[in-house]
C-alpha cells in the first residue's frame, strides 16, 4: 500500500484539487507535496491527519482507499449480500464494516509503532 497514491487519487477523483492548493493548505512547497504523493517522502501521522482534514475525510479512509475501492469495483468478486427484507443484508454489511474497521485499527497501530508514536 502506498499512502501517497491513495492521497493523489482522492485529491484528483473525489476533490478535484490542484497539488498547489493542497500544498498551500499544508504550508509547504508544491514540490514537497509532490514528494508525498510520489511516495518519496515518508508521511507522518500528523501530516496524514492534516491531509485528511483538507480532503474532508478520515485518515483511515486514506489508508484504505485503494483496498476499499478495489473491493467495490471488482466485478468478478461476488458480493456477500443476502437479498431479504428481514435485515440480513444489513447484518452482513455491518459484519463487513466491523472487519474493515478492525483491519484499519491494526494498520494504524502498526503505523504508530513504526513511527514510535505513543498515545
Amino acid at each position: 500500500m502506498k499512502i501517497g497514491d491513495n492521497i493523489q487519487e482522492i485529491r484528483e477523483r473525489e476533490r478535484n484539487y490542484k497539488r498547489s492548493y493542497v500544498a498551500s493548505c499544508l504550508g509547504i512547497s508544491t514540490r514537497a507535496y509532490c514528494n508525498i504523493e510520489n511516495n518519496i517522502t515518508d508521511i507522518t501521522l500528523n501530516r496524514l491527519v492534516e491531509i485528511a482534514e483538507i480532503m474532508e475525510c478520515d485518515p483511515l479512509y486514506i489508508l484504505q482507499y485503494k483496498e476499499l475501492n478495489n473491493k467495490l469495483s471488482n466485478p468478478n468478486k461476488p458480493l456477500d449480500v443476502v437479498q431479504s427484507n428481514h435485515g440480513k443484508k444489513d447484518i452482513i454489511l455491518q459484519k463487513e464494516l466491523l472487519e474493515t474497521q478492525k483491519h484499519i485499527l491494526e494498520l494504524l497501530k502498526n503505523l504508530l509503532e513504526r513511527n514510535k508514536i505513543k498515545l
